[in-house]
């Protein structure tokens, strides 16, 4: 079973070097890994290209697209990874992002699944990477816990994602009319067509939540905006923005009530995100 894995980034060089290596860690590597970058300021190229000639065996390809970036498209991470597809060799696509440090058995997990024909896209899981006060706090109030989730109707992100190449082609790839809610529209796009989805919790990736709450209000609104775009989630939207008026569901919930402060202003950040989304609607092609 031939693998393809895609990542697309722009500006990483504080942290492409832990991410590259904990993809030298892993006990399963990809046929090829295609990186594209959205033209970077900083010195990310040099250091990828750097790091796969060193290890030759990783099959790094780096493609660098300067119309993978903010200056030139709404959604450059959805288009991004697009480009990385079409480049692709294989017909089994695993995605991840390089924000993240891979468990060392991730891509192994991620695709094991596919030795069931009938299975088309695998869901993965993610864990917080917490290195402050203000992390640990955040993944305790927004981050889904693996106990609670509904493993049949999860949406992954994909920040840890494989599924078939001819799925992607069906649904005309990523959306790319929005800078964030690509993925959750993809997984949507995805279940529509009727593709059957596998969840893998063995293969998790951990990932960098906000550092702080600067960070995180705009991450959170970011969220809610692309949501907004793109009317997804709309019934909940809507009830957690009638929430910030009768702020219970921060109440009812013992972890949410322990950091109400904290939770009510992450709340309000992606509730007025979400408004504004609506406001400015998604428009144009795919």
């Amino acid at each position: 079973m031939k693998v393809s894995l895609i990542t697309t980034l722009y500006n990483e060089s504080n942290n492409i070097l832990n991410f590259l290596k904990s993809y030298k860690n892993q006990t399963k590597y990809a046929d090829e890994f295609i990186i594209v970058d959205g033209g970077s300021s900083d010195n990310t190229v040099s250091i990828i290209e750097e790091y796969g000639a060193n290890n030759k065996n990783l099959n790094i390809k780096v493609i660098v697209d300067k119309t993978c970036s903010k200056k030139y498209i709404k959604g450059p991470i959805a288009k991004g990874r697009n480009v990385a597809i079409e480049n692709t060799k294989y017909d089994i696509i695993a995605v991840t992002d390089a924000g993240c440090i891979l468990d060392k058995n991730w891509l192994k997990e991620i695709v094991k699944p596919f030795e069931d024909k009938n299975i088309d896209v695998v869901a993965g899981w993610y864990e917080a990477n917490i290195t402050n006060e203000f992390q640990q706090k955040f993944a305790d109030i927004l981050m889904p816990k693996l106990k609670d989730i509904d493993k049949d109707n999860f949406l992954p992100s994909s920040r840890s994602l494989a599924f078939k190449k001819d799925c992607w082609q069906k649904v005309g790839g990523y959306p790319t009319l929005t800078y964030t809610a690509e993925d959750t529209k993809f997984d949507l796009d995805l279940k529509d067509i009727g593709c059957k989805f596998y969840f893998a919790q063995k293969a998790f990736v951990y990932w960098d939540v906000p550092f702080d709450m600067q960070e995180a209000r705009a991450k959170l609104f970011n969220y809610g905006y692309g949501d907004g775009q793109l009317k997804l989630r709309f019934k909940k939207s809507i009830i957690k923005i009638l929430f910030i008026l009768f702020p219970l569901h921060i109440i009812l919930s013992n972890q949410k009530r322990k950091h109400f402060l904290l939770s009510y202003q992450l709340s309000v950040a992606n509730s007025l995100g979400y408004i504004k989304g609506l406001l400015n609607p998604a428009k144009g092609e795919k």
